[in-house]
């Protein structure tokens, strides 16, 4: 069986990226989450998915630009999570997407503070911050991720000259349109892009992980 992952928690019900929608995903029996990371001006590392606070917090203003004790409220009234925080969670696996500008460096810290390493998966779409990490530190699990046009473009060349141990995170539409291409690699899958896992029934395969907005 796939793990099952809830996309920034288990964002069907819950505000994106809060402890509520992180503790909702383990109470509905998923193995974990996947979420988003960015570091603030002082360099903690806060999960958040938009550069902008505006669209899931009370206040306004770029989170890289703000130092991590003056960010305003989440619209559900908790505060902006630190991964450190995160982290403490009894998730099975938690998928953390690296956002934005290199933030790399504060989100390896955090898992490897909170000895976390063996539960996490880091992914990014930008290639040089996930071989970068996995230079760094090569007990990291990492991942590439895709957009579906990326996705649908890629060679069997392209993927035999990554990394055998990395991750692969194509979205499911573009794993639906070639899934022969796909199936080779079905322990290094993490499919994303479904509102539950019932939509990717019919592959001819499971994938290692789904990434799902709720069951």
């Amino acid at each position: 069986m796939p793990l099952l992952l809830g996309h920034r928690g288990h964002s069907a019900k819950h505000l994106e990226n809060s402890m509520e929608a992180f503790r909702a995903a383990l109470d509905a029996g998923m193995d974990g989450f996947e979420l988003d990371v960015q570091p603030t001006q002082d360099g903690v590392c806060m999960v958040l998915h938009d550069d902008e606070l505006d669209r899931t917090s009370q206040g306004s203003g770029i989170l890289r630009k703000m130092k991590s004790t003056e960010l305003p409220k989440l619209k559900n009234g908790e505060t902006v999570p630190r991964l450190s925080d995160v982290l403490e969670l009894p998730a099975k696996l938690i998928n953390v997407e690296l956002k934005g500008e290199p933030g790399w460096q504060q989100a390896l810290a955090a898992a490897d503070a909170a000895e976390a390493l063996d539960r996490v998966l880091f992914s990014s779409f930008e290639p040089s911050e996930v071989l970068q990490l996995w230079a760094e530190c090569h007990e990291a699990r990492c991942g590439f991720l895709w957009d579906n046009h990326e996705a649908q473009e890629l060679t069997e060349e392209d993927l035999a000259n990554l990394p055998e141990t990395l991750f692969f995170h194509p979205p499911l539409k573009a794993v639906k349109a070639r899934p022969d291409f796909w199936k080779p690699f079905a322990h290094r899958l993490a499919v994303w892009g479904m509102k539950s896992p019932r939509e990717a029934d019919g592959l001819g395969f499971e994938p290692a992980i789904l990434i799902t907005d709720g069951l």
